[in-house]
């Protein structure tokens, strides 16, 4: 990605689309450093705080309740 970006001459057209691809190759090398230090022996665990700020996640149990609400009715008709 950091390639391609360079050959992208539109990286240099604005100072905040530089300012912008120096952070993400900052970050980039960050992380690298670290997983190059540490190897495989490291989790890298988000900040709760991430975690609040992105919401609720759509899981796989978002169609559970719908399916369960229907079931119910069919269920007292039996009755």
């Amino acid at each position: 990605l950091i390639e391609k970006m360079e050959g992208n001459k539109s990286i240099q057209r604005s100072e905040e689309q530089r300012n912008l691809y120096k952070a993400l190759v900052e970050a980039y090398e960050a992380d690298k450093t670290i997983l190059d230090t540490y190897g495989n022996s490291t989790i890298l665990k988000r900040r709760r705080e991430d975690d609040d700020q992105e919401g609720p996640s759509a899981g796989p149990n978002q169609g559970s309740k719908r399916q369960k609400e229907g079931a119910l009715p069919a269920a007292q008709g039996d009755a």
